[in-house]
């Protein structure tokens, strides 16, 4: 037996660890704090709640102008009274009655008369309208710049119905200052119109610096003002057939590009077109559908004569039809199913009506080229 010259470690046993401490409970508040995407969600819905039904009461509850009413009641003609006779004295004959006055019927109110539009003042007001009902008369109104309908893309179908109106105004206020409001080449442009063209062309997004939905107001004004000049007789509005195949051109490109989205399978990219954009080119095709065919109203008032010369009447009728019947598509919800399947293809849909309508167009522009 040999003896370990190094002194061997004393063992000891281990020490038991207190018990920890039970952490405390989390409170209702903090848990909810850490669900912090649900409570901006939930914020942010109450809020549009509230704008919502703020917008519908006021709406409900504003009073009517005091100067206008909805009824003139007739002032009742006045009595009347006959005077009443002097009895005559006894030694004297009593005068002879003289006969009685039958009143005065009241004279007849002429309404005024109606003031006739002047040449190019129907079709600068439904350009007018187009974007005023966009931008002054839709709730919340221009929404494409907002920060909450903008940015965040919560209602992408009013944005995109607004951006395909936006660009048929587009087009059409370059075919009016450079065509319609000039008789050749040479002619200045007019300054009204071409100031309401700059401002129609500032980018639909812009919040601020400037805002987009403040310029377009300040090009309505800019039309209101060149329809004053027209009454006056210091503007000119020309119909000639020349400046209706250039609108006409111009809507028909529009309608090609539009269909193009309507019936493609892939993106320029290569990729398949996504779920998430197939209710974009739905809902952009229906604004370009719902301002053209009020633009195309008002060429069939002010074209009139050149379009029954030119036996095309029938042919702008055809397209005011076609683009009609697509502004008024309302599913509920988009979906692009199989051209065969059961789901169905609401692009597709869409696509027959500003197809038939690009046709349509792109033959009047014919008709109206030949002589």
């Amino acid at each position: 037996m040999t003896v370990n010259s190094e002194p061997q470690p004393e063992r000891r046993l281990p020490i038991p660890l207190p018990p920890e401490p039970p952490s405390p409970e989390t409170g209702g508040l903090t848990a909810l704090l850490r669900q912090r995407l649900i409570l901006v969600a939930v914020v942010i819905l109450i809020f549009l709640g509230f704008l919502f039904f703020w917008g519908t009461f006021q709406k409900l509850h504003t009073p009517e102008a005091p100067g206008i009413a909805k009824e003139e009641k007739a002032e009742p003609a006045p009595k009347i009274v006959a005077p009443v006779p002097t009895p005559a004295p006894a030694h004297e004959a009593a005068p002879e009655a003289p006969a009685k006055a039958l009143p005065h019927p009241p004279a007849a109110v002429t309404p005024p008369a109606k003031v006739e539009p002047v040449k190019g003042e129907i079709f600068t007001r439904a350009l007018i309208k187009i974007m005023d009902d966009q931008v002054n008369k839709t709730i919340f109104g221009w929404r494409p710049n907002s920060i909450i309908f903008g940015k965040f893309g919560l209602t992408d179908n009013v944005n995109n119905i607004q951006l395909g109106v936006l660009e048929v105004a587009r087009r059409t206020v370059i075919v009016l200052n450079e065509n319609m409001t000039r008789f050749a080449i040479t002619e200045a442009y007019n300054p009204n119109i071409n100031e309401a063209m700059n401002f129609f062309m500032v980018s639909p997004d812009k919040y601020w610096f400037p805002s987009a939905s403040g310029k377009y107001r300040e090009a309505l004004a800019d039309l209101e003002k060149y329809i004053d000049s027209l009454r006056k007789g210091r503007a000119r509005f020309y119909t000639r057939v020349d400046n209706l195949i250039a609108l006409v051109a111009a809507y028909k490109d529009l309608l090609g590009s539009s269909y193009h989205n309507l019936i493609k399978d892939t993106e320029a990219d290569g990729s398949q077109v996504s779920f998430w954009v197939v209710d974009d080119y739905f809902y952009f095709a229906q604004g370009l559908a719902l301002a053209m065919s009020q633009m195309l109203e008002a060429v069939k008032e002010e074209f009139h004569q050149e379009l029954q010369k030119k036996g095309s009447l029938k042919l702008l009728e055809d397209a005011i039809h076609a683009l009609h019947s697509a502004s008024h598509l309302s599913p509920w919800v988009v979906t692009n199913g199989g051209k065969d399947g059961i789901l169905a293809n609401h692009r597709a849909n869409m696509s027959t009506y500003i197809g038939e309508a690009e046709h349509v167009i792109a033959t009047l522009q014919t008709v109206l080229a030949t002589n």
